[in-house]
């Protein structure tokens, strides 16, 4: 005679299989069925809100719900960062991160309330945005390798502002004194406009700058341009050289943006997004407008964004330790 206690934990786990197996198409199919929120970490009027904001306006059509950005801005990003690290993982929070967040807070930072590899899913690396090596205008250097001759020849002289410590601009900054074995003195302001306009008043010497943000200054003469931190030619500047060919060549770093959800959201909804997200950027509107602000779209696998992060935080975190630089949060 059957027992009848394994004849019910037999008919329990058939149910159990059955309900999983049904659980994600339905999650697909039921996703989304009320507004959505976009953590931003930074303030209203960034580069990094304008994506978010053209992203949001594409993506209410595609997914037939609001897409909500909300700003959260404050600690380099890392506010914005531990929210969306603390929502629920339903598919109702994304995250619009950059690589200062999610490639290089943890090794810069003490005393994070959040671990990015385990409390965040990635979705899709959504741009990236080479910076500009802006000097002031009577500063005595026309490319790269010329502003690496001067300083060499009186280290420690020349300033060179960022956007704040920790943004990807004071990273830039460390990396091409790293490989280049220079010194120069690190002035942090409070976002790239106002380093951008320390480098046009004279305030300071030179400094890493978002394009979209730089490249008006530099065409009036305010600033002067001379390189970017891409592999390749910016079409906003077309004229300027990449850092790598002009006497750096083992430099190259970029503002690189993703979107995230929390840990655990339900794998058919993270690719539901995904797919959305590749085709907001797909769209020839939406490509034309940011592509002159400098972005690179790109609009990659989750898969694919994975291993971005796992590539970028292990490079930042050997260039942060050589620097030996640490920063409170």
């Amino acid at each position: 005679m059957a027992n009848p206690m394994r004849m019910l934990r037999t008919l329990c786990l058939g149910m159990a299989m059955a309900t999983a197996v049904g659980t994600a198409p339905a999650q697909a199919l039921e996703y989304p069925n009320r507004p959505i929120k976009l953590i931003v970490g930074w303030s209203p009027g960034g580069a990094t809100d304008l994506l978010a904001r053209t992203l949001a306006t594409e993506l209410n059509g595609l997914l037939q719900q609001p897409v909500v950005v909300e700003n959260r801005p404050g600690a380099n990003g890392t506010i914005g960062h531990a929210q969306a690290a603390n929502a629920p993982a339903d598919g109702y929070t994304l995250l619009l991160a950059t690589n200062s967040t999610y490639a290089i807070a943890e090794h810069l930072y003490r005393g994070l309330s959040y671990r990015h590899q385990t409390d965040l899913a990635p979705v899709s690396l959504v741009a990236s945005s080479p910076l500009m090596l802006a000097v002031r205008p009577d500063l005595p250097a026309d490319d790269a390798a010329g502003l690496l001759a001067l300083a060499k020849r009186e280290p420690g002289l020349l300033n060179i502002a960022s956007g704040g410590a920790g943004s990807t601009s004071h990273m830039a900054a460390e990396l091409f004194m790293s490989v280049t074995g220079t010194r120069m003195t690190h002035v942090p302001y409070k976002g790239g406009g106002p380093a951008t306009q320390a480098v046009a008043a004279g305030e300071v010497d030179v400094a890493f700058l978002d394009l979209g943000v730089a490249a008006p200054l530099a065409a009036a003469g305010r600033i002067r341009a001379i390189g970017v931190t891409g592999s390749e030619h910016s079409p906003l500047l077309p004229g300027v050289p990449p850092i790598a060919s002009s006497g750096v060549p083992q430099f190259q770093s970029t503002t690189n943006l993703a979107v995230f959800v929390p840990a655990g959201t339900p794998q058919p909804v993270v690719a539901r997004l995904a797919e959305a997200i590749r085709a907001a950027l797909a769209a020839p509107a939406l490509r034309d407008k940011l592509s002159r602000q400098g972005l690179v779209l790109i609009g990659s696998t989750p898969q694919a964004l994975g291993q971005s992060v796992q590539a970028e935080s292990a490079q930042w975190a050997e260039v942060i330790r050589e620097r030996g630089i640490a920063l409170e949060p």
